[in-house]
């Protein structure tokens, strides 16, 4: 066989084994982390008076009269804009 490809050959199998070295350490490091974050690591729990103190929105939340009237002026002015 040519040398130039033996040489091309063996720099072929050995970056290959590299790359699969490197993948196998990158799984095995990152099942190690997520199993130490499971361990060690807790969630903070949410407080419940935090949840409680959210207003609730209710069906009185109602605009006025103006702010009605000036969404349909609103909507009217661009709907004739944008048919011209």
């Amino acid at each position: 066989m040519d040398p130039l490809m033996s040489q091309g050959l063996e720099l072929m199998l050995v970056g290959m084994g590299v790359v699969f070295v490197f993948l196998v350490v990158l799984v095995g490091i990152t099942t190690l982390m997520s199993a130490l974050v499971q361990r060690f690591g807790k969630a903070p729990v949410a407080p419940v008076a935090a949840a409680a103190a959210t207003p609730v929105s209710t069906a009185t939340d109602v605009p006025s009269a103006a702010v009605i009237k000036a969404i349909e002026q609103a909507v009217r002015q661009h709907r004739q804009s944008s048919q011209s």
